[in-house]
């Protein structure tokens, strides 16, 4: 069973030192609108780190390991299209290999998009609160290369 807290997950693939930050484009049904990976925990997760690598695995078909999940330290709430409040915490990952051509998107969505301009990617996202974690995650990746 879902619980009412959510995951954002920004990820980016580090080659020949750029970053390539990824997002998805959602089916029509779903809205078909382009951000982050999303997922909500399940009451069967251990923790929210669980959830991550659920929903990265669900999502892109690849694994992750716990250690190369970052906290963005970034939270908001929402409400979804049933009324419920949620709380949707955010996330990073930062791939290191080649992973293009590798990745399989989960039927939840259409397309995904690799680019190096995060002005760009923020411009196509439906929401504010994803723009912000999209910009929080850049600076705490920033921070971690001086």
């Amino acid at each position: 069973m879902r619980t009412t807290r959510q995951v954002a997950i920004y990820c980016v693939l580090r080659e020949n030192n750029r970053d390539f930050y990824i997002l998805v484009k959602r089916n029509e049904k779903r809205g078909g609108f382009w951000q982050p990976l999303t997922g909500g925990e399940e009451d069967f997760d251990n923790d929210i780190y669980q959830t991550v690598i659920r929903e990265i695995n669900e999502e892109l078909s690849i694994d992750v390991a716990r250690e190369n999940i970052l906290d963005i330290s970034h939270s908001f709430k929402f409400e979804d299209k049933d009324g419920v409040e949620r709380t949707e915490q955010c996330f990073g990952v930062v791939f290191s290999k080649n992973l293009k051509g590798r990745l399989r998107l989960s039927e939840e969505h259409t397309a995904i998009i690799w680019a190096t301009d995060t002005d760009y990617l923020k411009s196509i996202m439906k929401y504010e609160e994803n723009r912000t974690g999209l910009e929080k995650f850049k600076k705490l990746l920033s921070s971690q290369n001086k």
